[in-house]
């Protein structure tokens, strides 16, 4: 492989890279937004919050609600912890031998991780969504 090859293969993966970023964000972004706006609207709203109390599953809708939003603020907590050890390896040499360098080198190489919490989050607001339609669209 020549050197124009190689800085070819270098930009695409940090184009690659920001591209993977920008979209992570959105997506954290719009997690929080869902996840917080869903219970707001409820308790803003006197109608709903009255209509959602009365409901046999009122209360495992606004844990659905706020379950998301835990796995979301954990994942954030996770990788941020974890960037925080990889940091600390690049910096000092030694802390490479730590377990939980090692702990946090097997969390960023598996990106499973991140597609679970991402998926858990949507099965959780979709379903909270699902039981709390029925509640918003009936008739005060």
């Amino acid at each position: 492989m020549n050197i124009s090859s190689q800085q070819t293969n270098f930009v695409k993966r940090q184009e690659n890279g920001e591209a993977f970023d920008r979209y992570e964000k959105m997506l954290r972004t719009w997690f929080v937004a869902y996840g917080i706006g869903g219970p707001i609207l409820f308790m803003t709203q006197a109608s709903l919050r009255t209509r959602l109390v009365a409901a046999p599953n009122g209360w495992l809708i606004g844990i659905l609600f706020l379950a998301g939003l835990a796995a979301q603020v954990f994942e954030s907590f996770l990788y941020k912890m974890t960037t925080w050890y990889l940091y600390r390896g690049e910096v000092k040499d030694h802390t490479k031998h730590r377990l939980i360098y090692k702990f946090s080198e097997g969390v960023e190489s598996n990106y499973w991780i991140d597609v679970i919490f991402d998926l858990s989050t949507i099965t959780l607001f979709a379903v909270a969504t699902v039981m709390a339609f029925p509640i918003v669209m009936r008739d005060p």
